[in-house]
Formats: C-alpha cells, sequence, structure tokens
C-alpha cells in the first residue's frame, strides 16, 4: 500500500480480555513509518450497531484490519465495502512470535494441501483420549479457495469437513464454547463431568451425563437455536488447527471462550461446528488431541500432524520446509 491508502484499525476494548492495546497501536506505528494514512477506532463488546457503523464508512478505507472480535462475525460474508483482515494474533507477543511473522501463504499452501487429502478421501474416523469415537464418509469439503470472505491472519485451520454421514460419540468436558460465529452472552457453560454427545447422520440424538451438566447443555442449545432460529440438534462440520506456531501454553485468560476462540487453531485441537446447518454453527464442541484416519491411513495422530503419507501434504513440505519445524 501507498500514501494515496487509508486502513481503518478496529481495536477491541482490552478490558474485555480478548486484545491488548498495544497491538492496533504497532500496526499504526508501521503504518505511519510507511506514510499510509491509517486511523484506529476503539470498540467495545461486538454489537450490531458497531457493525453495521463499521460496514457503512468501509467505503472510505481501502482496507480494514480487525483486532476485534466483531471482525469474525458473519465472516463467511463479506459485506464490506473494502478488503477486511481479520487477526487472530491477539497480542503484540503472538504477532512477534513465529505464529505472527510466518510467512502468509506457507500455510495458504498448506490449508489447500490438507483440503486436497480430505476431498479425494472416502472414509474417516476420528478418535480422542477422551473416549471420542465417531467415523463416516466424507461427503464434503467445505473448500473456499484462499479464504472466507474476509482474509484471516494467520491462516490457521483447513476448511470444514462435513459430518453430515458421522455417527458415533463425542466426549466433552470443562466446557461448551462458541464458535466465534455470533455475539450472544453466556457464551460458554462449564461442565462437571465428562458429557458424551451420540451422533447418527450428523445428529446429536441423546446427551449422557450427569443431571446437572444434561440440564444446562439443553437450555444451552435451546437458548441458542431459539434465538437465532437455527437447528439445534444438527453436527454441520468439523476443522482442525494448522498453524503450529500458535503456541498454545502462552494464551495466559481465565476465559474458556477467549481462549478456545484463540487456541483453535493449534493442530492439538478439532473442533465440531454444532448447533445451526452451516459452518462454524454457533456452540463448539471441542476435542484435544485428536487421531484422525483417512480411509484408514492417520493423518494427524495424538494431536500432531503427520506429514508422511499422503501426496499433497509431502509437496507442500517440500516446497516449506519450515512447515516441519515450527
Amino acid at each position: 500500500m501507498s500514501a494515496k491508502h487509508k486502513i481503518l484499525i478496529v481495536a477491541e476494548d482490552e478490558k474485555l480480555g480478548w486484545y491488548d492495546e498495544f497491538i492496533a497501536l504497532v500496526i499504526k506505528e508501521c503504518c505511519d513509518e510507511l506514510s499510509i494514512k491509517s486511523e484506529i477506532l476503539n470498540v467495545g463488546e461486538p454489537s450490531d450497531e458497531i457493525y453495521n457503523r463499521i460496514k457503512k464508512i468501509s467505503k472510505n478505507y481501502d482496507c480494514i484490519i480487525y483486532f476485534s472480535r466483531i471482525g469474525d462475525l458473519q465472516r463467511f460474508e463479506n459485506v464490506h465495502s473494502c478488503k477486511v483482515i481479520m487477526s487472530y494474533a491477539r497480542n503484540i507477543a503472538m504477532l512477534a512470535s513465529n505464529f505472527g511473522t510466518t510467512d502468509y501463504q506457507i500455510h495458504i499452501d498448506f490449508k489447500k494441501s490438507i483440503d486436497e487429502v480430505f476431498s479425494n478421501s472416502e472414509y474417516l474416523k476420528i478418535i480422542c483420549p477422551k473416549g471420542t469415537n465417531l467415523s463416516g464418509q466424507c461427503s464434503k469439503v467445505f473448500t473456499d479457495n484462499d479464504d472466507v470472505a474476509i482474509k484471516r491472519f494467520p491462516m490457521v485451520i483447513h476448511s470444514p469437513v462435513s459430518a453430515s454421514k458421522f455417527k458415533g460419540h463425542i466426549l466433552i468436558d470443562k466446557y461448551l464454547t462458541s464458535s466465534g460465529s455470533r455475539f450472544f452472552s453466556p457464551s460458554k457453560i462449564i461442565l462437571d463431568k465428562i458429557v458424551k454427545f451420540n451422533i447418527e447422520q450428523g445428529l446429536i440424538k441423546s446427551i449422557i451425563g450427569n443431571k446437572k451438566d444434561i440440564k444446562n447443555v439443553k437450555n444451552h442449545f435451546k437458548y441458542i437455536s431459539n434465538k437465532f432460529k437455527i437447528d439445534k440438534d444438527i453436527v454441520h462440520s468439523w476443522h482442525t488447527g494448522i498453524h503450529s506456531g500458535l503456541l498454545t501454553n502462552t494464551v495466559k485468560t481465565k476465559d474458556a471462550d477467549c481462549w478456545s476462540n484463540t487456541v483453535f487453531g493449534n493442530p492439538k485441537f478439532l473442533h465440531f461446528h454444532t448447533c445451526g446447518n452451516y459452518a462454524p454453527g454457533e456452540i463448539s464442541l471441542m476435542l484435544e488431541n485428536p487421531t484422525i484416519l483417512v480411509d484408514d491411513v492417520p493423518l494427524w495422530e495424538s494431536g500432531k500432524i503427520n506429514f508422511k503419507n499422503f501426496t499433497p501434504i509431502n509437496e507442500c513440505t517440500e516446497k516449506w520446509p519450515l512447515l516441519l519445524s515450527l
């Protein structure tokens, strides 16, 4: 970009716990050094009012950079009148780490290679140490070319894979969190024990657990499905993280929703998109250290990507050997 371009930097109040105040300021300083016109718009919690305001003024800018959750809302439909970038780097430490400084094109290409593996597969199986075990046909991969309607930075996931043919069970402990698709409160619920979701043909058929957890889970699904007029029983799709430069032990927050929506880009985590017949749904069922078998061949093993067994991934790592050392 040159001096004739203009950038809007949307900065969420750091008191809300998702972004620090310095990251937007650093980007503003970089723009100043490059003689690029830029402005910072400070915002609070995501709301329709703020979202609509930014949409209206987007025509006045060449690019909008979001250091705010609001940039992630409705991310599959770009209603802005300019280029949009959503940052998952929450603070300057993340931005300065391998997570923020690795060549962006590496993970664009890596995403495409993983999408190709799933697109050419027939049968998938997912297990995890807590007891999750489900499998089914790979009926569809919701590929989005280079990105969704906005540019996500860094690129942290492969395209969602349909769960419509899956059968088995998903075991979740600690909490349920949001998918970051829309803003609602409460965005999470705490679980006392492990809760088991029995799945058939991509639908939640039953929920097993202690009485308190079952009641809370069912009420949470009912509340969100009623609020947005969506199907509460759908397990639409799933994805894993693909960016090993995201160091989960550096993510310090007591907010489970913030934590899950920050670390999801690490390969240790897999998210099922539930409550809503679309990606990413509204409620995330999050697994840790998944193993994923593609036509009985391991692509993920205990939360780590297997780089050896699939030609598209081999070709990507030959082009970008840094992937093997992140």
